[in-house]
């Protein structure tokens, strides 16, 4: 079975990187990847995991005030909205 992945869409280049710094310092499992066009035409970068590390990914995210502006659950080449909270 296809294990769902989450892509964090952030409002500003500042934010993401100030996200992926902060993933990598904690040697989370992510990836930086361009924001699918399905869900944004313009381009930008995103960060994207399966959806088991959120447990790990979200609140560390969240205690250094850099939640994503949207999130989305792809998953067998859908996607769908995933709530932040």
């Amino acid at each position: 079975m296809d294990v769902p992945e989450i892509i964090l869409v952030f409002d500003t280049n500042t934010r993401i990187l100030n996200a992926e710094e902060l993933l990598e310092d904690r040697g989370l499992p992510f990836e930086l990847v361009p924001v699918p066009k399905e869900v944004n035409p313009n381009c930008g970068l995103a960060i994207s995991f399966k959806q088991p590390a959120q447990a790990m990914i979200m609140p560390a995210l969240a205690a250094a005030n850099l939640l994503p502006s949207a999130a989305y659950r792809r998953q067998g080449g859908v996607f769908s909205d995933w709530p932040l909270t």
